[in-house]
């Protein structure tokens, strides 16, 4: 009977806590004038527990101003993109810069590898990913990096702002022990009243 209990309240923990990863939102923004590139890292989500598939919802807004001529921007040090989602494998509090990876080849870099300016003075883009599945990775915390080259004359400036919503996709061990535990209590209360 106490392995039973103990296995029901495994099983309700992680249904509960898959509840309350839903919907984790940060934002960041940022501006850079005189150029000639900058790079920063957003707050974190701390997910609580390893999960190896999340689903991702991120935005990258840029506004570029420049009187003379067009900027080009460039992800900087070989990135994805001029924003990337980074993960790490845990809690947030205990990542060092070393522990932080970028997240690639899943569809959630934004902005690309470079962007030119095509409207004068002031140009303003956006960039979303939307319900993406992100699989196969380790993750207990994330965040977003941006890091940013530019090539433009003098006076320009560079505004981002970032989000990023996470929600965790709990793996089908404690679902399953949840079940059992469900299943294994309807079974005791049928005994008990027969």
């Amino acid at each position: 009977m106490k392995r039973l209990t103990s296995g029901i309240a495994g099983g309700l923990a992680a249904f509960i806590f898959a509840a309350s990863a839903q919907g984790a939102v940060i934002t960041y923004s940022a501006s850079e004038t005189g150029l000639p590139g900058f790079s920063g890292n957003s707050e974190t989500i701390d997910l609580g527990s390893v999960f190896s598939s999340v689903v991702i919802d991120t935005s990258l807004g840029l506004t570029l101003s420049s009187t003379s001529s067009a900027m080009t921007l460039s992800a900087s040090g070989g990135a994805e993109g001029l924003q990337v989602v980074q993960g790490c494998a845990k809690a947030a509090a205990s990542c060092g810069a070393s522990d932080w990876f970028d997240i690639i080849g899943q569809g959630v870099s934004l902005g690309g590898t470079s962007l030119t300016q095509q409207t004068l003075p002031t140009e303003v883009d956006s960039f979303k990913a939307l319900n993406a599945t992100v699989t196969g990775i380790s993750v207990e915390s994330l965040r977003l990096r941006f890091g940013i080259d530019t090539s433009a004359p003098a006076g320009s400036s560079v505004g981002l702002t970032g989000s990023l919503s996470v929600t965790a996709v709990p793996e089908p061990a404690p679902w399953a022990l949840l079940l059992c535990g469900v299943i294994a209590v309807g079974h005791m209360v049928r005994r008990k009243l027969a």
